[in-house]
């Protein structure tokens, strides 16, 4: 039976304030199909301060097909989160979903293929992304889905810096790292998972994709603005430069080089947006949010960085 087998993977989800969302993505959780011998749970990190999460957790593991466990962590921080979901993990493997994510009956059990395979040490799959309360979410799509696209057991970590822990699953032992695996001076900025990221390829890991894990981030009205939008492209820019000065070893050849290629962004796609403005307006539009993102590649230093992650926010 189940209940008596080692766990094979912990599925790992960060929480705060979004009840609605969380009982979204534990439903999806619950109802994988998995082959009979893989033994699973469920981590729910809350990261709000009076941990309100707990009830609703409570209600959903008493009728669920899988353990679900609850960790509250009132100490803000989407690295924090994310720390005490790794140190309270069971699993050979862990993967992680955001808690505005849902994925197919098959979600986890295709990431798990290609994790078997024994190539890689984390496995990626697709994000795409709708409008949550019924809205259309139209051109906004593709700046909240994941741009990566590769053959189902391909191997990806050339794409690294254009991954996330959203739709991932690692082997635990590479976590294993003391104080977690993510860092926690990047709580409200995020980059925490680009940061991990380089530096597993620093030390030679190598990242698979699982085409069939495919999941659906539904993104908030508050998200379907513009402006939110540039902001988080800026910020976006900024990591990919900074996780090569975090880094061990640092790399100032890797800062200098994304330096190079955010000026060259913010001056062609500045000038395209002001030449396409009279006659393509969204064409305009989207030079524009790829400035911001060579401008965050430029200005990636602490003193120009904002905040994405706040109150009511985790992904």
């Amino acid at each position: 039976m189940r209940g008596i087998q080692p766990i094979a993977v912990s599925v790992v989800i960060p929480t705060l304030n979004r009840h609605k969302a969380l009982e979204r993505a534990l439903g999806c959780i619950v109802a994988q199909q998995l082959p009979d011998d893989t033994a699973a749970e469920i981590v729910v990190v809350d990261n709000s301060v009076d941990a309100n999460a707990q009830a609703l957790v409570a209600r959903l593991a008493a009728d669920a097909s899988l353990p679900i466990r609850y960790v509250s962590v009132p100490k803000p921080g989407i690295a924090t989160a994310r720390n005490a979901g790794v140190a309270a993990a069971r699993g050979e493997w862990i993967a992680f979903i955001d808690d505005d994510e849902t994925g197919g009956p098959h979600w986890l059990a295709a990431l798990l293929a290609v994790a078997r395979r024994g190539e890689y040490d984390a496995v990626f799959g697709p994000v795409s992304a709708r409008a949550d309360d019924n809205l259309e979410i139209g051109p906004f799509a593709a700046y909240f889905a994941r741009g990566v696209t590769a053959e189902d057991g391909g191997d990806v970590t050339h794409r690294a810096a254009y991954l996330g822990t959203n739709n991932s699953l690692f082997a635990a032992s590479i976590c294993a790292i003391p104080g977690g695996p993510f860092e926690e001076r990047l709580n409200s900025i995020g980059g925490e998972d680009s940061l991990f990221l380089q530096r597993l390829v620093n030390e030679g890991r190598r990242f698979g994709w699982a085409s069939g894990a495919e999941v659906t981030e539904w993104v908030p009205p508050r998200r379907l603005d513009w402006a939110y939008v540039r902001r988080r492209r800026f910020l976006s820019g900024q990591i990919r430069t900074f996780v090569h000065e975090m880094a061990s070893p640092r790399s100032r050849l890797s800062v200098a080089r994304w330096m190079m290629v955010g000026v060259a962004q913010a001056i062609v796609s500045g000038v395209l947006s002001l030449l396409l403005e009279p006659i393509n307006p969204p064409a305009a539009r989207h030079h524009r949010i790829a400035a911001c993102g060579g401008l965050g590649k430029i200005f990636w230093m602490t003193r120009f960085r904002g905040s994405l992650y706040g109150t009511g926010l985790v992904s």
